[in-house]
């Protein structure tokens, strides 16, 4: 059955937040999938917390802090994004 990854900052999102996550990635998959409601309980979700530092982008490591940043304006290579 399907298995979807998500990574996330460690510590960017509550207990809540992963669980909504879980079920809106869940509904989303079921649907697209076309499967019948008994295959929901085969769909998995893992959620992968990166610590701080361990995200890296166009060669370059980003703190925590900084990731606001990068998605704000892209990475400093990424051409189709001025900086």
């Amino acid at each position: 059955m399907p298995v979807a990854q998500i990574y996330l900052p460690q510590g960017a999102s509550t207990l809540e937040q992963r669980r909504a996550l879980v079920k809106g990635v869940t509904d989303v998959i079921v649907s697209v999938e076309k499967l019948p409601p008994s295959a929901r309980p085969y769909v998995t979700v893992l959620i992968n917390e990166i610590p701080d530092g361990g995200w890296g982008v166009a060669g370059h490591g980003y703190a925590l802090s900084e990731i606001p940043e990068l998605v704000q304006k892209g990475a400093p290579t990424d051409p189709d994004v001025p900086r």
